[in-house]
């Protein structure tokens, strides 16, 4: 009898102890150990530029007068041919001008009553045949020109008088186009003074802005660190700000060889591209100049190579490693690395597709 109660009490002490232990470590929280596996994917290298769409022709159309812009014959957006007029520039009398037009004039009617006389008198002489031709002719000519001279000298008085004239119905005063394109922009507005180019290249009042819309150049500044990337000729894949699903094949045709100007001043080295651009032909987006590009340009990429998340490589001096799995324990392994593309960076050494990477959260 004390046998049976003692082993029931003995069962009742057991039971006891492993209820409790139960309900113990049911409350304590379960460990779990998250792991991937390397895959092997295909790793871009990118450079990314961001630039502007630019006409391929684009000319500052000038004056060759100073005065005031009278009227102007076109709007911004029109598309004009060469030749087409632009504006007419009133120009405004200077009393120097006015007298030195009219000193001018005193001395070629001078010159071309002179050479009249001449002629009249030597003609007589050649028809008596007192005088050789190729003398006669002399006078014909001196004559002619001076008579060009004098209608020449009127033209001048007239325009410093009255700011234009015309000739054959044509306005001198008239700024017109030297290509065809659209009118990107006008400076110049009516009522306000422009003032005489001195050069071909610099000076004077930009009167319109023309541009050949039919194609576009991509044009960008890249650092110095990235323009070593770069070779004229290399072409890369664009796509337009405002509709990132279009892509254009850009050809790079310019690289600067010296950084910009005005960048070195403020201490920003960049350099200067250009590239044309080929807009798909079944494209129906109208291009239009300013747009902002973003070319990607590929450096290097690799094909199915193994390849682990950024996030789980750390880093220990000179030395790379991952953390992984082996059933039982956490082990780290070294690695070598080899491309990234910012998310996944190429394992050359180190690990195998077996292996259990931990995911640390």
């Amino acid at each position: 009898m004390r046998i049976i109660t003692k082993l029931v009490v003995v069962l009742c002490v057991v039971a006891g102890g492993y209820f409790a232990y139960s309900k113990v470590y049911k409350r304590l929280p379960t460990v779990t150990i998250k792991t991937e596996q390397p895959t092997r994917r295909n790793i871009v290298h990118k450079k990314v530029f961001s630039g502007n769409l630019i006409p391929h022709k684009e000319i500052k159309l000038k004056t060759h007068m100073t005065g005031v812009v009278e009227k102007l014959f076109v709007r911004v957006g029109d598309y004009i041919p060469q030749g087409a007029a632009i504006a007419r520039i009133k120009i405004q009398p200077s009393t120097k001008a006015i007298e030195d037009a009219e000193s001018k004039l005193r001395l070629a009617s001078i010159a071309r009553n002179e050479a009249r006389t001449n002629f009249l008198r030597n003609e007589q002489l050649f028809k008596k045949k007192m005088l050789a031709k190729q003398a006669y002719e002399k006078f014909v000519t001196d004559w002619e020109k001076e008579k060009e001279n004098f209608a020449m000298a009127q033209k001048h008085l007239q325009i410093a008088q009255r700011g234009y004239t015309k000739e054959k119905g044509i306005d001198v005063n008239v700024i017109k186009a030297t290509t065809k394109g659209t009118i990107l922009a006008l400076p110049a507005k009516e009522g306000s003074m422009v003032q005489e180019t001195s050069t071909q290249s610099e000076g004077g009042t930009t009167v319109a802005i023309i541009g050949d819309m039919d194609q576009f150049m991509f044009s960008a500044q890249v650092t110095d660190l990235d323009v070593v990337y770069l070779t004229k000729g290399m072409t890369f894949e664009a796509s337009l700000n405002a509709f990132p699903e279009e892509k254009f094949q850009v050809t790079l045709t310019t690289i600067a060889p010296k950084a910009n100007e005005k960048g070195l001043e403020r201490g920003d080295v960049k350099f200067d591209i250009e590239g044309t651009i080929s807009k798909p032909k079944k494209s129906k987006i109208i291009l239009r100049a300013g747009y902002v590009v973003l070319a990607e340009v590929i450096v290097e990429q690799v094909q199915q190579v193994l390849a682990i998340p950024d996030k789980m490589i750390q880093e220990e001096g000179h030395t790379y490693f991952v953390k992984c799995w082996n059933g039982t324990e956490n082990i780290n392994k070294n690695v070598v690395l080899g491309l990234s593309d910012g998310l996944y960076t190429e394992i050359k050494e180190g690990l195998t597709e077996a292996d259990q990477l931990i995911i640390e959260e």
